[in-house]
């Protein structure tokens, strides 16, 4: 499948959230439609939510979280790291994380690679 060589503007307005535990929605904007090697999206910790988690996550990528809006702490077994707006989180593929965000917090995510779950389990 060819990838589009043409530039694009992503907006979390383009693309519809799923929720994946209560008080967290994502929402996937870039596909392998768009690119050959990352994938990433939207993470949106809703407003009217107490502080919402995603638990004992072990990532098969590389993950890069920049926070937009709010406060997101990623738990570790090396610890708490947390980032505020403006700020970015590194996380390595292998590491089991819990992601915490604060109602309203809004995080755009960037992974490698897109298709990690065909090098997962090898189809």
């Amino acid at each position: 499948m060819a990838v589009s060589t043409k530039v694009k503007l992503l907006t979390d307005r383009d693309v519809p959230f799923e929720e994946l535990v209560p008080g967290l929605g994502v929402a996937r904007a870039i596909t392998s439609a768009g690119s050959t090697q990352l994938g990433g999206g939207y993470m949106r910790f809703a407003e009217d939510a107490e502080d919402a988690e995603l638990a004992d996550w072990t990532l098969e990528y590389d993950e890069v979280l920049f926070v937009q809006a709010g406060e997101l702490t990623v738990v570790s077994d090396g610890g708490n790291t947390v980032a505020r707006a403006g700020e970015a989180i590194l996380i390595p593929k292998g590491a089991k994380v819990t992601y915490r965000g604060r109602a309203g917090t809004v995080c755009f995510y960037i992974l490698w690679p897109f298709d990690w779950n065909i090098h997962r389990t090898g189809t």
